[in-house]
């Protein structure tokens, strides 16, 4: 029993002295693409990586080589992309779920974009008609100051006023009308998009 233990402490202290740092070594390759060892790696070889070595030529470790700094950028621009691709498809899961719990049918997404779209249409024949009666009494404001010219009298300032607010009315009304029909073809555009999703959606569904 006494000689095994022996043995066991000999054969540890063996072991620890063959993978004992003092007797590690660590290995690169130098640019012409050679095999060197040595205590340390050499300053211009340390970060293309190493290996450490033993004694016994076991390697005991292994140091990769520096990732370069395309490499990191790299990968931190796939993870980005990868997050966003995940922020993307969430938010696309939650549309596609509104739209489906919205609409039962191709129908019903037609009826609410007529609906929409005639809401606006309404808005725009009524501002018309306004501008038109506007146009009318501009148009006569308009002659009565150039009658008043015409026989050598200079135009009162609040005729001149009335003349400017008139148009001023006129043209507020023709932007409104401008940003209705901008309205009336978004309206027409997003739901030709979700239109064809709720295709696609229906079908992958069957």
């Amino acid at each position: 029993m006494r000689n095994l233990n022996l043995k066991l402490i000999v054969i540890s202290a063996l072991i620890a002295f063959l993978s004992g740092p003092a007797h590690a070594l660590k290995c690169w390759t130098t640019e012409d693409g050679t095999r060197a060892c040595g205590d340390s790696v050499p300053p211009k070889y340390a970060q293309q990586g190493y290996e450490k070595k033993n004694a016994l030529g076991m390697t005991v470790k292994k140091q990769d080589a520096a990732r370069s700094i395309e490499e990191v950028e790299a990968d931190f621009q796939a993870e980005r992309d990868a997050k966003l691709a995940a922020k993307e498809a969430e938010q696309q899961a939650r549309l596609d779920k509104n739209l489906l719990d919205t609409f039962a049918s191709e129908d019903d997404m037609l009826y609410a974009r007529d609906g929409q779209i005639a809401h606006l249409e309404s808005q725009i024949r009524l501002t018309e008609n306004r501008n038109e009666k506007l146009q009318e009494n501009l148009d006569k404001l308009i002659s009565k100051a150039a009658d008043l010219e015409r026989g050598g009298k200079e135009p009162p300032e609040s005729l001149l006023k009335d003349i400017e607010n008139f148009d001023n009315q006129i043209s507020a009304n023709r932007k409104f009308i401008d940003r209705k029909r901008t309205e009336q073809r978004q309206i027409r555009e997003k739901f030709d998009i979700d239109i064809e999703r709720f295709r696609q959606l229906s079908e992958n569904n069957l």
